[in-house]
């Protein structure tokens, strides 16, 4: 069988900055003899909504594994108000860890538009990671389509199914953990085997906490179990929110289906029990975990 880690043509690994990408990212190091070929490319896309600890984990991914990771950031720019041609330009970035932003300051970029991301309208992560990765590719060279590594394991069928083998946003998507029937079980046991470790919590797999800290794709009781330990980052979304829907209605925010953001943090810290909110799914995106 062909190692699904094998790389021979330009490749870009997407790094999450979770454990089952560096997971990945690791078992194509292994397939190299712990050198990734010229044609390799490892990208982090970071929306400055990251925790702390996923900023750190990917820098102690670099420096323990002795391999570059390209941090990418992607910022829009209001360029015309009529109502012809294109109304926003984009900026990519390179940047590192020092400089990377970590106050939303890529995310809030895209709230100049009149309505907000959504679980119908995904742009945050088109425009902000799959795009992003999409110029730097073009940057250097590389073809179009690309081959894009994303880190999606054999228990993640649904997601996998979709993903796996697909052309989208200049990519050739490819999913070699999937390929290689790898669970969550397996990266848990991995991390408990390593030095280091991201420092986030880890729920039979699944980190809560991790990609953007509380993405409106993440489950109702994932988000208010977050809010609940850590109000203060309700504050940020609320803000986009209130940006956005002082002029648009309700209408325009993340889930109009949904409590907003201000509402979340109220109901989490002051009325912790008046409404259950289950025990919900997440909706999937090209993050990964």
């Amino acid at each position: 069988m062909k190692n699904p880690y094998r790389i021979t043509e330009p490749t870009a690994i997407s790094f999450s900055g979770g454990r089952t990408s560096a997971y990945m990212l690791w078992k194509c190091l292994e397939a190299h003899d712990g050198k990734l070929p010229n044609e390799a490319v490892v990208t982090f896309a970071n929306t400055g909504k990251e925790m702390p600890q996923t900023l750190d984990f990917v820098q102690a991914c670099s420096d323990r594994w002795g391999v570059d990771i390209v941090w990418l950031e992607r910022f829009m720019r209001p360029v015309n108000t009529t109502k012809e041609g294109n109304k926003y330009s984009y900026e990519m970035k390179i940047v590192n860890y020092a400089s990377a932003s970590r106050n939303g300051e890529p995310f809030a970029s895209l709230t100049q538009r009149p309505y907000l991301p959504n679980p119908v309208a995904r742009f945050c992560t088109k425009e902000l990671k799959v795009e992003a990765i999409k110029e730097y590719m073009k940057s250097i060279g590389a073809p179009s389509p690309y081959n894009c590594l994303i880190g999606i394991r054999a228990d993640e069928t649904r997601r996998a199914v979709k993903i796996h083998n697909s052309l989208g946003g200049g990519q050739d998507r490819y999913c070699p953990l999937y390929l290689d029937g790898v669970t969550a079980g397996e990266v848990g046991r991995f991390w408990k085997n390593q030095p280091f470790d991201l420092d986030l919590p880890n729920n039979n797999g699944v980190t809560d906490w991790g990609n953007c800290d509380l993405c409106f794709l993440k489950g109702k009781s994932k988000r208010m179990s977050i809010i609940r330990e850590r109000p203060e980052l309700a504050d940020w979304w609320a803000e986009q929110e209130a940006k956005v829907s002082a002029g648009a209605g309700r209408g325009s925010q993340f889930r109009a289906d949904e409590p907003s953001y201000a509402q979340m943090k109220v109901i989490a810290t002051d009325q912790p029990n008046l409404f259950d909110f289950g025990d919900d799914e997440s909706i999937s995106c090209f993050c990964g975990d």
